[in-house]
């Protein structure tokens, strides 16, 4: 691979660069650029290191402000934080605890269970029973109770975008 165009030298200032700098072009701009003509075809598609939570954003128990929802289907629960659930006005049974191993391993016991929680997504209102957890690191988290109840789908895009379809489970 040739390193002549692995530099390039401002002509006019760009954001906060000035003009004059010397910048070290990306490397996998300096890489398409020096493929033959017709080699382009035989690269490979890799995946990205990372891509962003699916997030959504219902009304919940009929308050118009909109809370961030992540989206998991790796969870077997629906979970809120405390904080959310007290700003929400919602009252759960402490008699009602499961305990959650996390990450690391260790057990800890939810607050309790919050029956029936209405979610409104646009327009379509579902009943979910949320496990009460102390200082999460999200607000709400959506499981698979959610998945199986709106027999949702979910369609993933090459830019990142996806497209979530729920199933109103009560018509």
């Amino acid at each position: 691979m040739s390193t002549a165009g692995e530099f390039e030298v401002l002509l006019q200032d760009e954001g906060d660069l000035k003009a004059g700098l010397v910048v070290h072009r990306d490397i996998t701009e300096q890489f398409r650029s020096d493929l033959e003509s017709g080699d382009m075809e035989k690269i490979i598609i890799v995946a990205s290191q990372t891509e962003g939570l699916r997030l959504v954003f219902p009304k919940i128990n009929g308050r118009p402000e909109e809370i961030e929802v992540v989206l998991d289907s790796g969870s077997q629960i629906v979970s809120m934080s405390s904080s959310v659930a007290s700003s929400l006005n919602l009252h759960w049974d402490p008699t009602r605890v499961i305990h959650m191993q996390s990450a690391n391993g260790q057990l800890q016991p939810t607050k309790g269970l919050i029956r029936n929680v209405p979610f409104e997504f646009g327009g379509l209102t579902i009943y979910l029973q949320c496990h009460v957890i102390e200082k999460p690191p999200y607000q709400v988290l959506l499981g698979r109770p959610f998945d199986t109840l709106t027999e949702s789908t979910i369609k993933n895009f090459p830019d990142g975008e996806q497209e979530v379809t729920i199933t109103c489970p009560n018509t």
